[in-house]
Parts: C-alpha cells; sequence; structure tokens
C-alpha cells in the first residue's frame, strides 16, 4: 500500500523527533545522574572532613559515630591508626576493637587520600556508596550511604524528565502536523492540477487565494496555473489548425494517402477512399512508387486504378520516414481531351469543304475567262457554301451558349405543344415539300417551356427526321402524370445500340462513310436546350424499325 505524502513525511518527523528527543534524554539522563552523584560525593566528602575534624577535639569515638550519623544522616564509620574499628554507627560497641577488615578506601585513607568506592559491607547488606577520609592521627572516616538512596533521587529525576519529553513529543507533533499540513495543502492541489492536465483537463481554475503564498510553493502553484492556460491555449490553436488541416485534406478533389515508415496507411481522405477502396488497397504499380518514395526518391507517373487513369504522385515524409502519396483522377481530363481533338477534327472537317469549294470558285472567278452563266453557278455555289459555314458557326455559338448556362433559359410559361408542332412542320414542309408530317396533338395539353427554346427543340426534331428518315414523320404527345411526353418518329433505317449512346455528342454520325448531311450539331443543341427546360430526352430505335425521340417536360 502507497502512503500519502503527508502520512511518509508525518512519519519521518516523528521518528526524527523521537531518535533526537530520545539521545536528547539520554544525555540530560546521564548528565543530571553524574550531577546527582557528584553532589552526593561532595556532600559525603565535607561531611567525612567534618567528622574528621570533630575527632580531633573529642573523644570516645564509639559514643560519636551513633551521635555522629544520625547529624550527616549516614553510616558512620571511624578507624584507629591501627586498623581497628574505634566506633561504628552500626556496630556500635560490638564493633569496637575489630579489625576493619578489607576495606581498599580506608587503606588509602590511612595513606592520606581520599577515596570512594562502591560495596557490600556485609554478604546480605545493600549496596552502599563509600567515601573515606584520612584522620589526624593517622586513622580514617569512612560514610556510607545506601545507593538505593541515589538511585530513587535519579529515577524520580527520570521519570520528570521522561513525562516533561513526553509533553514536549505530543506538542512537537501536532506542530509538526500542523506544519505538514501547510505544506501538502498547496502540494495536494497542486498534483490535481498535474493530474487534470495529465487526463487533458485543461480548464484549471486557479490558485486558492489562501494559498497563494509568496514563498516557493506558492510561485510553484501559480506557475502551475500559468502553465495549464498556455497549454490549454496552445492546445487549442493546435486543435484547430488540425481540424482546419483535416478540413482541407478531406474536401481535396485529389486523393491523399500517408503510409509510415513500415508501409501502414496512416491517414486517407475520401477521395482516396473512392478509388482506393475502404480498406486502402494499392495495386502493385502504386506499391512500388510508395516504396520508392519511403526510400527518399520522389516518383510520378500515371497508373490505371479501378478502371481509372490516376495521376499519381509520391513524395517522402522525412520527419517520419514514410511517404505522401497525391492521386489525382485525370479520367474525365482524358475524355475531355479526346473530346475536344474529336471536336477540332470534326470541326475542320465540317469547314474544309464549303472552304475548299468557297476558294476554288472564287480562284476561277479571279482567273477570268469565264462566261455569265458560269459565273452565277460559282456564285451561287460560293453563297450555298458560305450560308453553310453560317449556320455551322451560328449552332456552335448557339451550344456554346447553352452549355455556358446549365440553369434554365428564360422564364418557363404554359406552351401549347400542338401549336408548336404544327408550326415546325409547316416550316419543314416549305423546306422538303415532299415529306410527310403528321401532329397529333390536343389543342389542350401544355408545358411547362419557353417558346422559343421549344420550337427549338420541335424544329430540330423534325428536320432530323424528314433528313433521316425517308420523309415520313409522325409528331404526338400526351399528358403521363404530372409531366407532358413529346414523342417525334419516322420510318427511316433505325439506329444501333451501339450509337444510340452517343448520337447527342457533337458532330456524331451514325452513316459512315456516306455523304455528310447537316452540321452534326443538331441532337446535341436539342439535348442541351431540353435539359435548360427542366425535361429529358432518349431515343426508342433498332435497325430497320426507324427512330422516335422521346422528350419529357413539366406539365403546365
Amino acid at each position: 500500500m502507497t502512503l500519502s505524502l503527508r502520512t511518509r513525511m508525518l512519519a519521518g518527523y516523528v521518528a526524527l523527533v523521537v531518535l533526537v528527543g530520545g539521545a536528547t534524554l539520554w544525555v540530560i539522563n546521564r548528565s543530571l545522574a553524574d550531577v546527582v552523584t557528584g553532589s552526593l560525593d561532595a556532600r559525603l566528602e565535607a561531611q567525612a572532613r567534618g567528622v574528621a575534624q570533630w575527632l580531633a577535639g573529642a573523644g570516645h569515638p564509639e559514643r560519636l559515630a551513633p551521635r555522629l550519623a544520625r547529624v550527616v544522616a549516614a553510616q558512620v564509620t571511624i578507624v584507629g591508626a591501627d586498623g581497628a574499628i574505634d566506633g561504628d554507627s552500626v556496630g556500635g560497641a560490638r564493633a569496637a576493637g575489630r579489625p576493619v577488615g578489607d576495606a581498599p578506601e580506608i587503606a588509602a585513607a590511612m595513606r592520606g587520600d581520599i577515596r570512594r568506592a562502591r560495596r557490600r559491607l556485609t554478604d546480605d547488606g545493600p549496596m552502599m556508596y563509600l567515601v573515606a577520609v584520612p584522620t589526624v592521627d593517622g586513622g580514617a572516616v569512612r560514610i556510607a550511604v545506601p545507593l538505593s538512596a541515589i538511585d530513587a533521587a535519579r529515577g524520580q529525576l527520570r521519570d520528570r524528565v521522561a513525562v516533561a519529553a513526553l509533553v514536549g513529543l505530543a506538542a512537537a507533533v501536532l506542530l509538526g502536523l500542523g506544519a505538514i499540513r501547510a505544506v501538502t495543502r498547496p502540494l495536494k492541489a497542486m498534483t490535481q492540477t498535474a493530474e487534470r492536465l495529465a487526463r487533458g483537463e485543461y480548464d484549471v481554475p486557479p490558485p486558492d487565494p489562501g494559498q497563494d503564498g509568496r514563498d516557493e510553493l506558492g510561485l510553484l502553484s501559480r506557475t502551475l496555473a500559468q502553465l495549464a492556460a498556455e497549454i490549454r491555449a496552445r492546445v487549442g490553436e493546435l486543435t484547430a489548425e488540425r481540424d482546419l488541416s483535416a478540413a482541407v485534406v478531406e474536401g481535396l478533389v485529389e486523393g491523399v494517402v500517408a503510409v509510415d515508415r513500415g508501409g501502414a496507411v496512416v491517414l486517407a481522405n475520401r477521395a482516396a477512399h473512392a478509388l482506393l477502396g475502404a480498406d486502402v488497397a494499392m495495386p502493385g504499380p502504386l506499391s512500388a512508387l510508395v516504396d520508392d518514395a519511403r526510400g527518399g526518391v520522389d516518383r510520378d507517373g500515371e497508373l490505371a486504378i479501378a478502371g481509372r487513369e490516376v495521376r499519381v504522385s509520391a513524395r517522402p515524409l522525412a520527419a517520419t520516414g514514410g511517404a505522401i502519396v497525391v492521386l489525382y483522377d485525370v479520367t474525365q481530363l482524358r475524355a475531355l481531351e479526346g473530346v475536344r481533338r474529336d471536336f477540332l477534327a470534326s470541326a475542320a472537317h465540317e469547314l474544309r469543304t464549303p472552304v475548299t469549294a468557297i476558294s476554288g470558285y472564287a480562284e476561277t472567278l479571279l482567273g477570268g475567262g469565264v462566261d455569265d452563266a458560269s459565273a452565277q453557278e460559282f456564285l451561287a455555289t460560293i453563297h450555298r457554301n458560305a450560308g453553310r459555314i453560317a449556320r455551322l458557326v451560328d449552332d456552335l455559338l448557339t451550344l456554346e451558349r447553352l452549355e455556358a448556362r446549365p440553369e434554365r433559359i428564360g422564364e418557363r410559361s404554359s406552351v401549347a405543344l400542338a401549336a408548336v408542332a404544327r408550326d415546325a412542320a409547316a416550316t419543314a414542309r416549305a423546306v422538303t415539300p415532299t415529306a410527310s408530317i403528321t401532329v397529333a396533338i390536343d389543342d389542350d395539353l401544355l408545358a411547362l417551356a419557353d417558346r422559343d427554346g421549344l420550337d427549338h427543340v420541335v424544329q430540330n426534331l423534325i428536320d432530323n427526321a424528314v433528313l433521316h428518315g425517308g420523309g415520313v414523320v409522325r409528331v404526338d404527345a400526351h399528358r403521363v402524370g404530372k409531366r407532358v411526353v413529346l414523342a417525334v418518329a419516322d420510318d427511316g433505317p433505325g439506329i444501333a445500340a451501339a450509337h444510340q449512346a452517343r448520337i447527342f455528342d457533337r458532330f456524331y454520325r451514325v452513316e459512315a462513310g456516306k455523304p455528310r448531311r447537316g452540321s452534326g450539331l443538331g441532337l446535341a443543341i436539342v439535348r442541351q436546350q431540353v435539359e435548360a427546360l427542366g425535361g429529358t430526352i432518349r431515343v426508342d430505335s433498332a435497325p430497320g424499325q426507324g427512330a422516335t425521340f422521346v422528350v419529357e417536360l413539366d406539365a403546365a
């Protein structure tokens, strides 16, 4: 179990107080014991000297010893110069005349020294503290007190010191607990703040005013709060930059894939997933380019991925050892380039014939020698081909105008389909009197369209049917729910399924190898015009069964 900082500090503090206090008590106890012993020793020595001086002027030591013992509150033994006991406060008259026996302290005193000793005077007697001093007649005086008295005084003193030590220890612990609490409270608050920062919670409250002192802890607390605010600001900026970068990368039309040092995909945007799949599987050629980029080599190339033409740029990422790959789908661009080439080729081919005719006939006329009839014929041919060029240019301008404005052309209103179809049929008959055009449309059938635009659509469809369908054309219309369906049908050779998807393209013709008739832009203009009116157009046909162009518009 991990102890808290407060507990460990308190335990260490108490241990230090106990250790220092115990050592101090031991030193004090020894010092006081020495003081008590020294004081007793000095008293006994003074008393022994007093007794020795008293003996110099008095006699009868056997009677004097008991009386002096009562005065000094100790056992008094008087020894003569011959080593015999002259008086003893304990033995009395019985001890007088007896040899003192083995008493080193008395022997030393008889030699003129002051000697101290600790021993028992009898085998079963208590331990005694002995002080012996010499007398003027060569004898000695010994004063003895039991050591139990000294021990009692020392024990009493030791008990008082112990009580004082316990009181001091309790006070030291209380004071230490308060001091430790004053230190650990701000530390605990800072620890909680650090834990919140580690969890990513950067909204840290300011320090408690009661703990925000001017010492090191207060400075550390304020610094930590400032650090949290700084981290919150920096994290906010980094998060905003990350979100912006992620939004930019995710919104790119190009596919972006980032791989790490080991080749694992760490980032792929939506466009990359669309090209490479949900698991971002890289085909072999693409993987080779990525491996080269991870090795520090810039690689570019154009690959076929999932049936698409993709331009690939792989660059190394020096910071991570990985690589970043940019995938740009150029399928539509390549298709548009093909359309552009086809358009230029078709437009050049369409213009070559009339321009050649105009140039040839004009050169002949400029050469002279042409009779009036031939000159008129040449001028008519030049005029006809100039008109052909003018119609081609008009059709191109109309188509460009429609494609440049995907929104509806003009305001739509209720238009009677029967009137539009009859006017278009009359115009076609004026150009081709042999054409058989039948219109079967109710007069009250109305479409939501622009009159000029709808005239253009119906006129082009009828002219196309007369031109390619053998001269027999049927125009009918009916309402289906909220839509009006207009159909223009002919009895011509029909259109194969392989051509139906492209007949609305510019300059596309079904009659390959046959003489060209028309500009090749009529159906392209019709489709753009119908879409500008908010409708759709399709063709239903089969070889040998004629063709039917179906236009659907909103009903008025």
